[in-house]
């Protein structure tokens, strides 16, 4: 069985810094009560034990005796002991893998259980923590004898996870662990702040805060440690001295106070083999004088022993240069953000290994040498990290120059010299349309190429740079030359390396820090173009990482820095002739994932993640920085109409037309609380300020108020006649404001469940209310297209807007109170001067009616929520800037290119087809007679006409040159989804909704005949080269082949398992593509019946388009060319999501010897011309022909 995990994990892994156990007889009392709570079956058992200490206290070697032992009564699951200094041992998404792995190690039934759950998901390991305690380790646990002897699982230092990781491992147990009666998990931790406040809300835990141990029963234990530790000593040194005596472990027992990791410092710097003086380094240590100010602090006996181990350490010979060596190697050591190969370390400080092993030589009581190149040193105990870079306790001089932002300042120079080593195609892949999941061996090839010393400069130079002094002119001429130079190959090897969800958080580090540093502006632009790129195309670049080059590159806007920067030094395969923005889109990231309309969006109170709610019944949780997908909640039986936060930011509240509220741990994902009262669909939710009460609006007309933290409805409001349809709460969350389908708002005392005013002013569906930020306006969106403002004290109407065409369904106040927002079914938002009622900018959804607006809690960002399943962020600043558009206004539907490669023509919702100089890119002609949205066209063959079919069931005929309409062709009963002519341009055939194919004469627009034979939508039709044959694509899931003169079918297959998008015949005829949503099949037409070619392709997401004439589907995706001679697919490049917005649009390719044109018709009103020539596959068959 194949799991990720962390080997050196377990209890019993080996590890350098591993634990040791307690010393027999000591830790007495505290091991008995963690058996005795361990060894109680009583139902009233706390599942889970927390052992609370100060840093060096003996929590870790508790866990592992108490992990010892439970193993030696096979009752021990698993075990994690966490260090910061390992990355893989604070990496919270190894954690239930590695669990899971230990427990299928001790159980057979887990062990098959556990197997049968990745065979059926085998990406289950690769999921958000929620998804692998739910797969690996709830479900599986609770198929095993509930009767079965107890499990435990021991995780140590938690506090040393990576900190949102821990809180939300911490938040799943707590949930979870009651469910299973025979299971127990100790947890030992520091009390930090972001588990001590979890912890705390635990209602079912046992707990012990070790420091509040008695001192005299840890000076007991104390004695026996040292005393056994100090006998040791001579014998491993094989040497001869006095035995200790008991004044000698007394004052060494009184200096180590209640802390273990003084005693065990002191025992290996007594010990220590290269000095060979037991006696004289006791009393070294029991020499040192405490200042004044130091006997306070609970660790100053510590702090003490640590000076006296770093002067011990320097010799008076060469001082100065000793000196330095220490601070640059163990500054390295203490600060960089995961060990180092002591091979790599000795790189990146640019030190010879000699020299770094000197540096350490007499360190080996606080770091633990490593004994080969690849291993890291590392230090004994996080309690050196926190002395040595805190001033106030390592007083010596001397060592005052490891000051933290000296350290961060050398690192991040040293992370820009070895970024600048770093070459496009770094690990030799070459094939740009592979994925980096295809390309063989690549783990090897980049661990090859990318050194550990320069992968780790890739993953935390940002981290580095952030805490460098603002301004320090050093590191911005280092960070200009990163970003003239660097930013695309860095780029490359986050993706090589599967970390480009982090490189997004690194630039905006990075542009944050060049921002306050006040750097010329040339600076913060470059880096906040590479944030937008890497935003703009993340989901192409982690899938490919050569694409950063080529797919990326040549959608960037032309007119940004980072484009005329490196498109001069970088050759891409594909170029844009016409289509690309100038400038980046007001949008700044796409997020798709949903199956059906998004309801509503709500930011988290640290602007950190973003919920949508869905009709397909799921709330997802997204990152709200780079649009990132975390995680999925499912609980809900029907769509979820509203999500909102609790101001904590740890709950969120979910309203559903199941008549259910339902409550989650944000952290965990787990459904906490399901809230039932009231009797038809849920509308809306929302918090209180203070988290305390929650309303919830319905269709049963009511609205209802709860105790969120005890999961009670505490009164019911009654005043409208009809549908509530929204609620809000005032800032002061004293009032609650309601809006109704009998078009009145309602506001109400929060407090006392009173009506206190209706507000008329709207004549339709109130779908919005909202107060402003001060709490003295409240703002009111509705079906009759207009925003209400009104005076949330009195009641009174102050202003109406008006500007959208259709329904307001969503408005929201920017949270510094300047900023109104209003979404519409009009696909636009708008954004208003809040006390002005001033329009102030416009973003075009286009053609995605927009369901849902709420602003970022900074006001720089807003998200929305689409009809179409998407939600969208984006540049709340940007609103201010609008300039106009080329092209439709809304989405182009159906694209296709002339004869002779001139000009294109597009079809859009917008009920017209243009037609573009292909060359300029400029409109040369608007076509206008449609009643509804043009879904397909195209020119015949010798350019004088075109064809437009069209949602208002006909087709049009156009002159191809001058534009004037010919006739109109009429007999379809549904809308008409797509046109094509026969080679020889004689004949039109037409698909549509009505189940049926059409044939027209393309001179007299006489219908000539009605191919039946699909019993669902017909979706595309295709000649073939020779004219001879007619298929036709259905949502059926089959395909017809028909004789083009004769009218009759002469096969049909199913060809998919879901609807059929599109389909086209290669160029010799002999094979036919066809494609849905998230399939590309390849057909044999010289076999009978068709046959599937080899290598056809399948991907769950992104959609993807063939190149010979082309298939097309979904929101953005990859562009395909079929290799006939190698029976497959050629991915080409790729279309990102903000071009390709869910139009149905068919790209068409130019059929003019040798050139290669692509047109693209894109959903926000653009059509895209693509010239991929110098890929090499166009290439090659471009010389061919």
């Amino acid at each position: 069985m194949s799991l990720p995990r962390a080997d050196l994990a377990a209890y019993d892994s080996g590890r350098e810094d591993a634990p040791s156990s307690c010393l027999e007889g000591t830790r007495v009392s505290i091991l008995a009560e963690i058996t005795s709570w361990l060894e109680n079956q009583e139902s009233r058992t706390p599942p889970v034990y927390w052992l609370i200490g100060l840093a060096g206290i003996g929590k870790s070697t508790i866990a592992k005796t108490v992990a010892e032992r439970a193993d030696g009564d096979r009752v021990l699951g698993g075990s994690f002991f966490f260090s910061q200094s390992d990355a893989t041992l604070r990496n919270s998404n190894l954690v239930f893998p590695t669990l899971a792995f230990q427990l299928a190690q001790s159980n057979t039934d887990f062990k098959n259980i556990i197997g049968e759950a990745i065979q059926q998901d085998p990406t289950m390991c690769h999921k958000k923590p929620l998804a692998q305690f739910e797969g690996l380790i709830l479900k599986p646990l609770g198929k095993l004898d509930s009767t079965r002897r107890t499990i435990l699982i021991v995780l140590d230092a938690l506090d040393e996870c990576e900190e949102q990781g821990a809180a939300t491992i911490l938040q799943l147990l707590l949930s979870h662990a009651s469910r299973l009666p025979f299971l127990r998990i100790l947890i030992t931790s520091r009390p930090e702040p972001h588990l001590w406040s979890v912890f705390t809300q635990a209602r079912n835990l046992a707990k012990r805060i070790l420091h509040d141990i008695e001192a005299s029963v840890i000076e007991e234990d104390l004695r026996l440690y040292i005393r056994s530790e100090l006998r040791r000593i001579p014998s491993r040194l094989e040497l001869r001295i006095a035995e200790w005596t008991e004044g000698e472990i007394d004052a060494l027992v009184e200096k180590s106070g209640k802390l273990f990791i003084y005693a065990a410092t002191s025992i290996r710097f007594i010990g220590d083999a290269r000095v060979r003086d037991p006696r004289g380094n006791l009393h070294l240590i029991l020499d040192t004088q405490l200042g004044k100010e130091s006997e306070a602090t609970p660790y100053s006996q510590l702090d003490s022993l640590y000076i006296r181990v770093l002067r011990n350490s320097l010799s008076d010979s060469n001082r100065k240069v000793i000196l330095k060596r220490f601070q640059t190697v163990v500054g390295s050591i203490v600060l960089l953000r995961q060990p180092l190969p002591f091979g790599s370390l000795a790189q990146f400080v640019q030190y010879k290994l000699d020299d770094v092993d000197t540096a350490l030589r007499h360190l080996r009581s606080v770091i633990i040498p490593p004994s080969t190149p690849d291993e890291a040193p590392r230090i004994y105990h996080p309690s050196f990290r926190d002395f040595i870079t805190d001033p106030s306790r390592c007083s010596i001089p001397e060592f005052l120059i490891i000051a933290v932002p000296d350290q961060e300042l050398r690192h991040a120079l040293r992370c820009f010299e070895l970024l600048a080593t770093l070459k496009q195609d770094i690990a030799g892949i070459s094939d740009i349309s592979l994925l980096n999941s295809e390309v063989e061996g690549l783990e090897e090839k980049v661990r090859r190429a990318l050194s550990a010393e320069v992968e780790y400069a890739c993953r935390h130079w940002a981290s580095h740079v952030s805490r460098v002094e603002l301004g320090e002119k050093r590191l911005v001429e280092a960070l200009k030359g990163f970003s003239m130079r660097s930013i695309l190959v860095w780029i490359e090897a986050m993706s090589l390396i599967g970390s480009l969800s982090s490189a997004v958080g690194s630039m905006e580090e990075a542009h944050r820090w060049a921002m306050s540093s006040d750097c010329e502006a040339t600076l913060i632009t470059m880096l906040a173009d590479a944030y937008r790129f890497i935003l703009a195309h993340s989901e192409v670049i982690r899938t490919s990482a050569l694409q950063v080059y080529h797919s990326a590159l040549a959608f960037t806007p032309y007119d940004t820095a980072l484009y005329k920067t490196y498109s001069k030094d970088v050759k891409s395969c594909i170029r844009v002739l016409q289509g690309v923005d100038s400038q980046w889109p007001k949008s700044l990231s796409t997020m798709i994932g949903h199956s059906a309309a998004v309801r509503s969006v709500a930011f988290s109170s640290d602007g950190l993640q973003l919920a949508s709610g869905s009709n397909d019944c799921t709330i997802r949780l997204w990152d709200a920085m780079s649009g990132a997908h975390f995680t999925t909640l499912r609980g809900h039986s029907d769509l979820v109409t509203s999500v909102a936060f609790s101001p904590d930011g740890l709950h969120l509240a979910s309203g559903s037309h199941d008549a259910t509220v339902c409550l989650w741990d944000v952290a965990s994902g787990v459904n906490i609380a399901t809230l039932q009262g009231h009797s038809d669909c849920i509308t809306s939710v929302a918090f209180s300020p203070d988290g305390l009460r929650l309303a919830s609006g319905s269709h049963d007309g009511t609205i209802c108020l709860w105790d969120p933290v005890l999961g009670m409805h505490t009164a019911t409001l009654h005043g409208h006649s009809d549908w509530v349809t929204a609620v809000a709460f005032s800032p002061d969350g004293l009032q609650v404001a309601s809006g109704s389908r009998d078009a009145t708002l309602c506001l109400w005392n929060a407090v006392t469940a009173t009506h206190i005013a209706t507000l008329q002013g709207h004549k339709e569906l109130i779908a919005s209310v909202a107060f402003s930020p001060n709490g003295l306006q409240l703002a009111s969106g509705s079906w009759d297209s207009t925003i209400c403002l009104w005076d949330a004290k009195s009641g009174m109407h102050i202003a109406t807007l008006q500007g959208h065409s259709d329904l307001v369904s969503s408005v929201a106040f920017s949270p510094n109170g300047l900023w109104l927002a209003s979404g519409s079914a009009d696909s636009t938002i708008w954004v208003w001067d809040a006390v002005s009622g001033t329009h102030i900018g416009t973003f075009p959804s286009r053609s995605n009616l927009v369901t849902s607006v709420a602003f970022s809690p900074d006001s720089l960002r807003l998200a929305s929520g689409s009809r179409y399943n998407t939600l969208y962020l984006w540049d709340a600043m940007s609103a201010m800037h609008s300039p106009p558009l080329q092209g439709h206004p809304t989405a182009a539907f159906s694209v296709a290119f002339s004869p002779d490669g001139l000009r294109a023509a597009s079809g859009s919702i917008d009920r017209t087809v243009h037609i573009w100089d292909v060359m300029s890119g400029m409109p040369i002609a608007i076509l206008r007679g449609h009643s509804r949205a043009i879904a397909s066209v195209a020119f015949s063959p010798n350019n004088l006409q075109l064809v437009s079919g069209s949602r208002d069931n006909t087709l049009r005929l156009w002159d191809g040159m001058s534009g004037t309409h010919i006739a109109t062709l009429e007999g379809h009963s549904d809308w008409i989804a797509s046109v094509a002519f026969s080679p020889n341009g004689l004949s039109i055939a037409s698909a549509s909704r009505d189940h049926t194919v059409r044939l027209w004469d393309a001179k007299s627009g006489m219908h000539t005949a009605t191919l039946q034979g699909h019993s669902g939508w017909v979706s595309s039709v295709a000649f073939s080269p020779d004219g001879l044959w007619l298929g036709s694509g259905s949502h059926d899931h089959t395909i017809c082949l028909w004789d083009a003169n004769l009218g009759t079918c002469i096969t049909t297959f199913q060809a998919h398992t879901t609807e059929i998008r599109a389909i086209v015949f290669s160029q010799d005829g002999h094979t036919l593509i066809s494609q849905t949503v998230t399939e590309v099949f390849a057909w044999d037409l010289t076999s009978h019946p068709p046959q599937l070619v080899s290598g056809s392709i399948t991907e769950a997401f992104p959609p993807t388009i063939d190149l010979s004439s082309i298939v097309w589907s979904g929101v953005g995706g990859w562009i395909h060319a079929l290799d006939s001679h190698a029976n497959r697919l050629t991915r080409i490049c790729y279309i990102p999501p903000h071009y390709i917005l869910n139009s149905g649009s068919t790209p068409q390719k130019s059929n003019l010897p040798h050139q290669f044109r692509l047109a693209v018709g894109c959903g926000d009103g653009h059509v895209v011309i693509l010239d991929p020539e110098d890929h090499p596959f166009v290439h090659r068959l471009m010389t061919a022909s």
